[in-house]
């Protein structure tokens, strides 16, 4: 389910509902830029902006800016 939350989403946010909005996208010949588009991280979001060449993104929940490598995200 592309909507869903992954299972280290749900342990990094201790929540299975989570959906942290994404500030910052990485890819290792861009460096750090801002999104285009207001998104949530969920399994499916992840899985293109990993497609898409990123590697980790910079996401804002409960007041708190995180880290998350998308890789890990995944599971993989």
């Amino acid at each position: 389910m592309p909507d869903s939350v992954t299972d280290y989403g749900k342990h990094k946010f201790h929540s299975a509902s989570a959906r942290p909005k994404i500030v910052g996208v990485y890819a290792g010949a861009g460096g750090w830029t801002t999104p285009t588009a207001d998104e949530r991280l969920t399994k499916g979001t992840a899985e293109r902006l990993r497609d898409a060449g990123y590697t980790m993104v910079r996401v804002r929940h409960h007041f708190k800016t995180q880290e998350i490598i998308l890789r890990r995200y995944l599971g993989g």
